[in-house]
């Protein structure tokens, strides 16, 4: 297994799924260390990183379900303030786009609107560890738990 780090010096445009920020915040116990080497590189600008801000909706849900503001609160403010990481409108290229990858792979609406996001913002890369959105075409899929020890 080679580092996440060093794998990402391929691009420098990458999209980021919910579940790898999930998975920092939480710190998360098998992922925490990997995730954490993606956001240095993205904080200290290695890479430039696109959400979309479907992504508020999906981070927020659980914290706000079960009442903990204090979490929900520094999830949005890490995603608001956190350099080098921009958070994409979904527009109407960025629909367009979703229904396409929908109709051709059967995507969930919601994956389809991240990786449109990403397609639409150019990133090489969507790092994700959503096994069922591999196999898509115009964008590298980077499995985060290919790089677990």
């Amino acid at each position: 297994m080679g580092r996440l780090e060093d794998d990402i010096k391929r691009f420098s445009r990458i999209a980021i799924d919910t579940n790898a920020f999930i998975y920092l915040m939480e710190r998360h116990p098998k992922y925490f260390t990997i995730v954490r080497e993606l956001f240095n590189a993205v904080e200290i600008g290695k890479v430039y990183a696109v959400s979309s801000v479907l992504l508020i909706t999906e981070i927020l849900t659980k914290p706000l379900k079960d009442s903990n503001k204090g979490l929900a609160d520094r999830y949005l403010a890490f995603i608001s303030t956190f350099p080098n990481l921009g958070l994409r409108e979904i527009d109407q290229n960025i629909a367009l786009q979703a229904a396409k990858l929908r109709a051709r792979y059967g995507f969930k609406t919601p994956d389809a609107l991240f990786l449109a996001t990403a397609m639409e913002e150019k990133a090489e890369a969507f790092i994700t560890n959503d096994v069922r959105l591999q196999g898509i075409e115009n964008i590298e899929i980077v499995l985060l738990n290919n790089f677990v020890e």
